[in-house]
């Protein structure tokens, strides 16, 4: 499994910011030749989007590229669990903006 991260200007928003990541995070699965993928995310919304095709404006293209992407994988799931079971990455991604500012 690969973990690596980086940064992306002018997002706007914490929603827009995880659909990235995972939309990024699928691209990396294709770029491996992975067939079957499970994807989790701490955004319910992000994930009843992804699975039940919800049209939310301010990541639809992003969802559609997700669901493009997802299309070439024989099998996969779009999971969302809760940010407590995630506590610590959910703190760093709340002070990553002000580590930004710093630089």
């Amino acid at each position: 499994m690969n973990q690596g991260s980086m940064t992306q200007d002018f997002v706007t928003s914490p929603f827009i910011a995880g659909a990235l990541a995972l939309r990024t995070s699928l691209f990396s699965a294709v770029g491996m030749n992975l067939t079957e993928i499970h994807m989790f995310s701490d955004n319910s919304t992000l994930t009843r989007a992804i699975n039940n095709d919800m049209h939310i404006n301010e990541i639809y293209g992003i969802i559609t590229d997700i669901q493009q992407i997802a299309s070439v994988f024989v099998d996969i799931s779009f999971f969302s669990f809760s940010r407590n079971l995630n506590s610590k990455a959910d703190t760093l991604a709340k002070r990553a903006p002000s580590y930004l500012d710093c630089i």
